[in-house]
């Protein structure tokens, strides 16, 4: 049998290929095929497992990017972490084998996923029945994948041949003509913004490294994370080893975060000078828009690498949200894999099973939302119909976002508690395209004991992203006891946006909420001025404001509010109004005026005596009390020395620590709230030891809920 699987493998380097063998059986079954193969054929056998000793885990996959293996292992037979598959098949050169163990086939499907506990919004371990039988599906529909399943006996002649093909010449480090004909371009600009593209594999890391090589200047190199600057060094050297360590001294690496730091504090002393020729940014859509458009500012030349839609989560939103606002920018595209042969199996299966294959589909721009018809989406539908659903949907998601990834594609398929809504155009008995997509999150209803543990600190539960931070944050311990929808997605094909059909899929979605008794919508997004106009538009109140940017989107956390019930419209007004008596302050952090009312009252009322005795005699953290403590510096004539020093004397936390001859952050943080106590106790001694039983009390609903005369 083996000297078959041996002349397939020589077909197979001999053509640049590359093939998927699934083995589904009990993992001592496929444990042991596994030792058989690896017997038998040299290689790497690099293995990906939560459960081998040596193996490289699902969750560090990422560390694998820029190298090369001959032969790969995925472990799936206790959960599949989709994109560590996408990696580890990126990782493996022409000839390989990636061998994929899987339970037993008819049990797959209803199996616990161990993955699920990455992406699931409920705590504990599901099965994902939709996202299996999809791969099965996938499994069964190229028959150049192999599999060998533990209870039928393996026939070699089930072992179809590849397509005869010509024989593939492997890269020899020298530019491919495609490459030639990019580097050409770069080492004649003289300025403007370069924007690479192309699946994995095809080079365009190693164009950049060519770049390097070839340009007589000083080029720097920036990208999300060192190790995947690998590929651009390897084709950078010379091997001469004195000329190697010179081209690694001339162009060094950046962090983005260290890169933007020297930017900032060079721009007002070298206004007109570039420190470099060319700045590098490897796999630039990981990294925010608002940082990358920063950087590019500085550098008259720039070159941004990317994968436009594959594991990292990139999409082709890249495209969308920053090279067309680019006034000088030149987008190129590397088609011809060089790691493999074009027409791969093995990528062939992949892009199709996670779908990485999504094409650009052309509709007609004459379409009004009014001639629009709406559907709302059970899972099961996605394997029911999975073009017109399932592909389009993930795909307009896709291209729509930045960071949609095979994460959000196993939520999407069997996620707990989602709701999906389409705006379709067509009609049922003609062709249907997919218009818009909303993706709703089910959020809330949680006890008022475990809000009342989430507000103080003291808990904090998987899931319920908005309805948590706005009791945990804001103050609003009801956000998660009343019931709401959280819109995790929306988007609209590009040729169709500001035609109102975002909000035509808002009011769709608000009716059906409406009948389901939920109490409120919410929607949390980087700050813009342009987002806030479209949420604005949608009947959406602002609630919160965050001080701190977004890793994915560079920009402060906003979250909204659509009310839908009269518990809803109670708390989205107490939201508004602590957001309105914040505003002032709110602003001088962020550096904006806030687009809300600003409310100048300076006095204590219940909201503050609430934060406060939150900060004092439980675990709310000093950045969601921090106007309520200045306001009740301005109150209070005791001296409050710590909290002072920090909040109206603008000292760092390690200043403090050092004035106050204190051991450390946590001594800090201790001084803080009994300093707030003490300033509680000194205002109302009884209405402060009223607020500590609430604050302590296990059990809320049945406490006393203090309150204090208005004079206070």
């Amino acid at each position: 049998m083996y000297s078959v699987w041996a002349m397939l493998q020589a077909q197979m380097q001999q053509q640049g290929q590359r093939r998927l063998v699934v083995l589904s059986g009990d993992p001592q079954w496929s444990e042991l095929i596994i030792n058989q193969l690896t017997e038998q054929f040299q290689g790497d056998w690099l293995t990906v497992s939560a459960h081998v000793a040596g193996a490289i885990d699902p969750t560090k996959a990422v560390s694998l990017l820029g190298r090369e293996f001959l032969h790969g292992v995925f472990d799936a037979t206790q959960g599949l972490n989709a994109e560590a598959l996408a990696i580890l098949a990126g990782t493996l050169k022409a000839g390989s084998w990636l061998v994929m163990r899987v339970p037993a086939w008819s049990q797959w499907p209803e199996q616990p996923d161990e993955d699920s506990l990455r992406w699931n919004e409920s705590s504990g371990v599901i099965s994902t029945p939709h996202f299996i039988r999809h791969i099965q599906q996938q499994i069964r529909a190229f028959p150049e994948v192999l599999l060998w399943r533990q209870e039928i006996p393996f026939q070699i002649s089930q072992i179809p041949p590849l397509p005869a093909t010509g024989v593939w010449q492997m890269p020899d480090g020298n530019p491919t003509v495609s490459q030639q004909s990019l580097l050409d371009e770069l080492l004649q600009a003289t300025r403007g913004v370069w924007v690479i593209t192309a699946s994995r594999g095809r080079g365009k890391s190693a164009l950049a490294g060519m770049l390097v090589r070839y340009w007589q200047g000083k080029c720097w190199l920036c990208a999300p994370a060192k190790i995947t600057t690998d590929v651009i060094r390897r084709y950078s050297a010379i091997s001469d080893s004195a000329e190697q360590k010179f081209l690694e001294q001339e162009t060094p690496f950046w962090s983005v975060d260290n890169l933007l730091k020297y930017c900032r504090t060079k721009k007002g002393r070298q206004k007109n000078k570039s420190d470099a020729d060319w700045l590098l940014i490897d796999e630039a859509a990981a990294i925010p828009t608002p940082q990358l458009a920063e950087l590019i500012r500085h550098f008259p030349r720039v070159l941004l690498t990317s994968t436009v839609q594959g594991y990292e989560g990139t999409g082709r939103g890249f495209l969308l949200k920053l090279c067309a606002e680019l006034p000088d920018c030149h987008i190129r595209e590397l088609k011809t894999p060089m790691r493999w042969a074009e027409n791969d199996p093995l990528e062939a299966w992949l892009d199709s099973a996670l779908l990485f294959d999504d094409k650009s589909l052309v509709y007609d721009t004459r379409l009004n939302a009014e001639e629009l018809h709406f559907h709302l989406i059970c899972q099961p539908e996605w394997l029911q119909h999975p073009t017109l659903l399932l592909r389009q949907f993930y795909g307009l998601l896709t291209s729509a976002h930045y960071r949609t990834s095979p994460l959000d594609l196993r939520r999407l398929m069997d996620g707990n508690g989602m709701t999906f809504l389409a705006a379709l155009s067509g009609s049922p008995e003609h062709h249907q395209s997919l218009v818009g997509a909303l993706w709703m999150v089910n959020e809330g209803g949680l006890s008022q004991t475990l809000a009342h543990e989430i507000w103080a600190g003291r808990r904090r539960p998987r899931g319920n992203l908005v309805a948590q931070s706005l009791a945990a944050h804001s103050g609003f311990p009801q956000a998660a006891t009343l019931r709401s929808q959280r819109i995790s997605r929306i988007a609209v094909q590009a040729q169709y946006r500001r035609r109102g059909i975002a909000r035509h899929l808002i009011i769709q979605q608000c009716q059906a909420a409406s009948q389901q008794k939920l109490d409120f919508l919410s929607v949390s997004f980087g700050y813009t001025a342009d987002l806030w106009d479209l949420w604005q538009k949608c009947g959406f109140r602002l609630v919160r404001m965050g001080t701190h940017r977004e890793a994915s989107s560079g920009c402060y956390t906003a979250m909204a509010v659509l009310p839908l019930s009269e518990q809803g419209e109670r708390f989205a007004q107490s939201a508004q109004q602590r957001l309105s008596r914040d505003a002032k302050g709110l602003g001088s952090l962020l550096g904006f005026t806030l687009p809300v009312e600003h409310d100048g009252d300076e006095q204590l009322n219940d909201s503050d005596w609430q934060e406060l005795a939150g900060f004092a005699f439980a675990h709310r953290p000093l950045s969601v009390s921090y106007f309520a403590l200045q306001r009740i510096l301005l109150k209070s004539n005791l001296a409050l020395p710590a909290l002072r020093k920090h909040l109206q004397q603008r000292l760092s936390i390690e200043q403090c620590v050092s004035e106050l001859s204190l051991n450390g952050r946590k001594a800090l943080l201790k001084h803080w709230r009994e300093e707030a106590a003490e300033a509680l106790a000194s205002i109302d001694k009884i209405l402060a030891s009223h607020w500590r039983d609430w604050v302590i009390s296990c059990d809320p609903a049945v406490a006393n809920h203090p309150h204090h005369p208005i004079d206070h």
